[in-house]
């Protein structure tokens, strides 16, 4: 159950980012930026493919992902323009689009690529829990002595 809390939140983190990118002209906005202000480089891997830019893909899995990418922020783009819904209507639809577009990219992979993509997610998970980890343990969040 947590391991699912934790998988939704962060298909809605990414696609938080996703629909904030889509209202950016390209190469534009915060996180196209390093540590220091400076602008980062997509080398040829990256490609906007995320952590399936790090799974060997063929040109041919490398056109389906963008095209599934590309109908998803397509369809998450509308949603946000859709006044007729609640806020939580929308956070459901959201997610039941981040859901369906992650299983249709997951089914385009070989299975040592599915299990290189899960090795990944458990990676970004880890390093997620260290910064929450990180950030609740700074001194000006901690209580002072007395």
């Amino acid at each position: 159950m947590k391991r699912l809390i934790i998988i939704i939140a962060a298909m809605i983190l990414a696609g938080t980012f996703m629909v904030r990118a889509a209202d950016q002209p390209a190469g534009k906005g915060p996180w196209n930026k390093g540590k220091h202000g400076g602008e980062m480089k997509r080398g040829s891997g990256g490609m906007g493919l995320g952590l399936y830019s790090q799974l060997n893909l063929t040109e041919e899995q490398k056109a389906k992902i963008q095209e599934i990418q590309k109908s998803r922020r397509d369809q998450l783009s509308a949603l946000k323009e859709d006044t007729t819904l609640t806020p939580e209507q929308k956070r459901e639809k959201m997610r039941t689009i981040m859901e369906s577009c992650q299983k249709q990219m997951d089914e385009i992979l070989t299975p040592e690529q599915k299990q290189k993509l899960d090795q990944l997610r458990e990676q970004m998970r880890e390093r997620w829990k260290q910064h929450q980890q990180e950030k609740g343990n700074k001194p000006s969040d901690q209580q002072p002595a007395k």
